[in-house]
This record gives structure tokens, C-alpha cells and sequence, in this order.
């Protein structure tokens, strides 16, 4: 079984059946029922069996689709990575003033959880399900988002009046609050996506990295320094 699975009809980017295999369809399927039951249950704690008989199969027709759970799980976070890719780095590292380019991150970051919730809890939470390759493969993929939010914030540190202190401890604080997301939204909850998306801006980028702070802060914190 190849390691890159197909994922197009699960989430936001179905292709058109007609250019999709039965079998591609029923794949996908699959995926999409054992994200939810990893998610739900934990990895250690589903069996294939489990997927098997909430995708209407067998254990043994649902071998005809997958080798083994850990390719499940592997396809599923290579997945959500593709989607912090496609959907976040991607129309971020076209913006070129920093400031912007850090708003365009949060706001399309807070888009994907909000859509995607699931499969980004999946790829912070089960990686010890993987092998230790596969598991440094996904952290390396990681790490690259990590290393862009650096970046952007040095940049803004470098480039502009903003006073970050520490960049390194202000971006893993900045990385843990837009991970921790995944945790605690619901589709159903009491705030709208715009709500969200809204307060996490503000206390995201403009307190805790400055970009909205008055300029006597500013001032203070740069003499201070």
C-alpha cells in the first residue's frame, strides 16, 4: 500500500466522482469513518474491527482497501498536513509585509480547525501510534510551520517599531494557542467562526506578538528592554 493515500473526498476538496475510481470512492469512505473512530476513541483504543463494522465491511474486505492500521493512521496525518500546507503556509508565504502576513496565517489557521478540527487533534495527539520514522516524518512536517511563524515574527521584530522580547518563547506560545484550537472548538458551540476567529486575531497577534498594543506601550517595553 503506497504511503500516500487518497484523501480527496474527505473534507473540504471532493473531486468529481466521475474522475474517481469504485474503488478510490470506497477508500476515501473508509478514511473518512476511521478518522472520526480514531479521533473519538483514540488510536490504541480502535481496532480495525471497529472500522470494519462502521464501514459496512469485513475485517477481511476491509484488508482489500488497507494493509494495516498504522498506514490508517499515517494517511490520516499526512492528510491533515497537507491541508496546514495548502491551506495556511501556502497563501501566508505569498504575503510579502510580515504584519499581514502573520494575520493571513492566524485567520486561515483558525479556518482550517474549524473545518478540519478532527484530523489536526488526530496528528497532535497519536503520533506514538506510528513508527519511528513515519513519527519523525510528521514532526518534521510540523516543524516546518513552526520554523515559518519564527520567522515572520523575527521579521517583524527586525522590520518594525513592535518590541517581541523573545521571539522563540513568543512563538511557541503563539504555536501552542493555535494548536490547542483543535482541542477545545465545536462546531456547535455558543460563538460564531467569525467570533472565534476574531478574538483569537486580537489576543494572538495583537497582544501577545504587540502588533495592536498603544505606542506608549511599545515605547515603555523597548526602554524597559
Amino acid at each position: 500500500m503506497p504511503e500516500n493515500l487518497i484523501f480527496e473526498n474527505i473534507g473540504k476538496r471532493p473531486l468529481p466522482l466521475s474522475k474517481k475510481s469504485n474503488k478510490e470512492v470506497r477508500l476515501a469512505q473508509i478514511f473518512k469513518v476511521a478518522l472520526r473512530i480514531i479521533h473519538d476513541q483514540g488510536y490504541y483504543a480502535t481496532s480495525l474491527n471497529d472500522i470494519a463494522k462502521a464501514a459496512g465491511l469485513t475485517k477481511a474486505g476491509l484488508y482489500h482497501y488497507i494493509s494495516s492500521k498504522e498506514d490508517l493512521l499515517y494517511a490520516i496525518m499526512n492528510f491533515g498536513m497537507d491541508l496546514v500546507d495548502s491551506d495556511v503556509l501556502e497563501p501566508a508565504s505569498k504575503v510579502i509585509d510580515p504584519q499581514e502576513r502573520l494575520r493571513i496565517l492566524v485567520k486561515a489557521y483558525a479556518n482550517l480547525i474549524m473545518e478540519e478540527w478532527q484530523a489536526i487533534t488526530v496528528i497532535i495527539n497519536e503520533t506514538n501510534g506510528l513508527t519511528a520514522a513515519r513519527r519523525q516524518n510528521i514532526r518534521k512536517r510540523r516543524q516546518v510551520f513552526y520554523q515559518f511563524v519564527y520567522e515572520t515574527i523575527q521579521q517583524i521584530k527586525d522590520e518594525t517599531d513592535v518590541k517581541v522580547l523573545d521571539v522563540g518563547v513568543t512563538t511557541l506560545s503563539f504555536v501552542g494557542c493555535l494548536v490547542w484550537m483543535a482541542y477545545w472548538y465545536r462546531p456547535d458551540g455558543r460563538l460564531t467562526k467569525e467570533q472565534i476567529t476574531d478574538q483569537i486575531m486580537g489576543l494572538l497577534v495583537d497582544r501577545m506578538v504587540g502588533l495592536g498594543a498603544p505606542a506608549e506601550l511599545v515605547i515603555e517595553s523597548r526602554t524597559v528592554a
